[in-house]
């Protein structure tokens, strides 16, 4: 039984790198550029490594210290630089390398968690789980390296709480606490496992109070000392500015009932994409998601399917319903994303699903088997899948369907062409991936990465997803700077100068538009105007440094050597980076 135990885990892994084998010589995509190759800390290789542990996530990249402290995933892609800068593939291989590492120890966890099953039932579990579409958004992006990382460290930890119950030996209690600190250290959202955790233990192992507060207590002392560093080091545990329009819709939402009619639609969405993969998107920016009431059945419907499914499984669980464990571990994992408790920074997110789903697996597996006649609690077999040959049909039926999913959607993350390309179209009222998409475009022209041949190609359609993205969110400030800076590109100055003149005579308080107006004078030489537009911007934010730096240049062009000098100096003092880049 050990011998077919290990060749079904070493199937798990082989499936795993199969799915995702197409990835292995992609490119970067996405959010890999504000993590990896355009983040300064990062890019300093192992020399960024002890700033990555007392800094925010994203200080390699704007050098603010809050909201996020996840150093695992940076810190692995700080070494991964040192050892091949500028080589996406192995960001690629160490991805898939993961995943299946996660799906060997998944279908081991599993197996001890389902002692006395039929092998079936934690197989099936197991590769429903990997096979599943819309992990996609995570294997094929080397950005999600902490939504890997999370979920690896999160059943490391919740197995080695099993094996005390069954087994009680220190050196369970202290990997489990070890395991979910390196959690932690990766993402937030393993916070929730000090629920699962002692509900995985009452179901399946039913342990007495003691045992249970003892297998529990190395993930909450865990939880605190990571917390504790989290406090220590971000200035801001929720993030310092107020949550945009285009990161969460629901923010548009008029009204608290609103907000939670539109939490719920989008918990539909979620639970048509678990059922149905297809399509998948990057980004549901606004207004891809609609605000909406409870007079919206959608809206109705999932608040009532949901409420359904919460009283289902708290009624079941004294029982020790593996179906409501299931469901209750897809609603706790994903509650902390979902809109519902308290508005985060994104509407929605594919890759929220990733460890969710491993709930939905297990219920889908479960539901099967009662349908399809499975003794799930029968003895396994030398030939298990002969208990159940319809059981085993339809999971390789689903297994097949689930590859091909993949394997369609993987090559949309080749690069940030294709994927912004796939993603207007999957989702085509995002205002956000409409100027990505553009964006993408015109700052390939502009690098003259584009064949002639192709260059008014590019040039439309970069036009044309601006003023897409504008349609659809008039207010939105990025694709206006886009348009003004493609008239720039084509050296086309009166147009952008007019372009931008009209953007800031709309929103006087926007700096960046002056930043844009200044520099396309400064193109055609008018130092005098540049300085009245980087005047403005200083005016507006005189902390920017980027604003005085430009001022304190524009300043010394003009031969103003006093004036240019002290702004230098502050912009210097801002932001000492500066002082890398050249002055006149």
């Amino acid at each position: 039984m050990k011998d077919r135990d290990k060749w079904m885990g070493v199937a798990c892994a082989c499936l795993a790198v199969l799915l995702y084998v197409n990835t292995l010589f992609h490119s970067y995509a996405l959010d890999d550029y504000p993590t990896i190759y355009g983040n300064r800390l990062t890019t300093a290789g192992l020399r960024g490594i002890p700033t990555m542990l007392h800094t925010g996530y994203w200080y390699g990249l704007d050098g603010l210290n809050d909201w996020l402290y996840r150093p695992l995933s940076l810190v692995m892609f700080a070494i991964e630089w040192q050892v091949a800068p500028g080589v996406p593939a192995l960001g690629h291989l160490v991805n898939v390398l993961l995943y299946a590492f996660t799906a060997v120890v998944l279908f081991r966890f599993l197996r001890e968690l389902f002692d006395g099953h039929n092998v079936l039932v934690p197989l099936a579990i197991a590769l429903l789980w990997i096979a599943h579409p819309i992990h996609t958004e995570v294997v094929a992006n080397i950005k999600s390296r902490d939504e890997l990382l999370a979920f690896l460290f999160s059943l490391l930890a919740m197995w080695q709480c099993v094996k005390y119950v069954s087994t009680p030996q220190t050196k369970h209690l202290v990997l489990s606490g070890v395991y979910f600190f390196l959690a932690l250290l990766s993402k937030e959202s393993p916070i929730t496992l000090l629920v699962i955790v002692p509900m995985t233990l009452f179901v399946f192992r039913r342990p007495d109070l003691k045992t249970m507060l003892r297998a529990v207590a190395p993930i909450a002392i865990a939880a605190v000392v990571y917390l504790a560093i989290r406090s220590s080091v971000l200035t801001s545990q929720t993030g310092g500015s107020a949550i945009s329009l285009i990161d969460n819709s629901l923010t548009a939402a008029p009204d608290f009932m609103h907000r939670q009619a539109t939490a719920f639609s989008i918990g539909a969405m979620y639970l048509r994409l678990l059922f149905f993969p297809h399509p998948m998107s990057s980004d549901y920016s606004f207004p891809q998601v609609p605000v909406v009431g409870f007079d919206n059945p959608v809206a109705l419907g999932s608040l009532l399917l949901y409420v359904a499914l919460l009283v289902f499984a708290v009624v079941r669980l004294p029982k020790r319903d593996p179906v409501a464990y299931g469901i209750l571990f897809y609603l706790i994992s994903i509650a902390l994303v979902a809109n519902v408790l308290f508005l985060t920074r994104s509407t929605m997110a594919d890759r929220f699903l990733y460890a969710p789903s491993l709930g939905f697996s297990m219920v889908l597996v479960f539901v099967l088997a009662r349908l399809l006649r499975l003794d799930v609690r029968s003895p396994s077999a030398e030939r298990p899948w002969t208990a159940s040959p319809a059981f085993a049909g339809v999971v390789g039926l689903l297994l097949v369907a689930s590859t091909g999913l993949t394997w369609a959607r993987n090559p949309d993350w080749k690069n940030d062409t294709t994927l912004f390309a796939a993603d207007s179209k999957h989702s085509p009222n995002s205002a956000r991936v409409h100027f990505l998409y553009g964006n993408h475009l015109l700052q390939e022209l502009k690098q003259s990465k584009v064949p002639p041949s192709r260059q008014a190609e590019y040039y439309n359609i970069a036009l044309a997803e601006y003023r897409r993205a504008i349609a659809l969110y008039p207010a939105y400030a990025e694709p206006h700077m886009g348009i003004g800076d493609a008239f720039t590109y084509k050296k086309d100055y009166s147009s952008a100068v007019r372009w931008y003149t009209d953007i800031v005579a709309r929103n006087p308080r926007f700096g960046a538009g002056y930043i844009y107006l200044g520099n396309t004078f400064v193109s055609i030489k008018d130092y005098t105007s540049a300085i009245a537009a980087f005047q403005k911007a200083v005016a507006i934010d005189p902390n920017d440094a980027g604003a005085n730096y430009l001022l304190g240049t524009a300043y010394r062009t003009q031969g103003d050597s006093l004036r240019g000098r002290e702004y230098l100096e502050k912009a210097y003092a801002l932001d000492p980076r500066l002082r890398q880049l050249p002055t006149p």
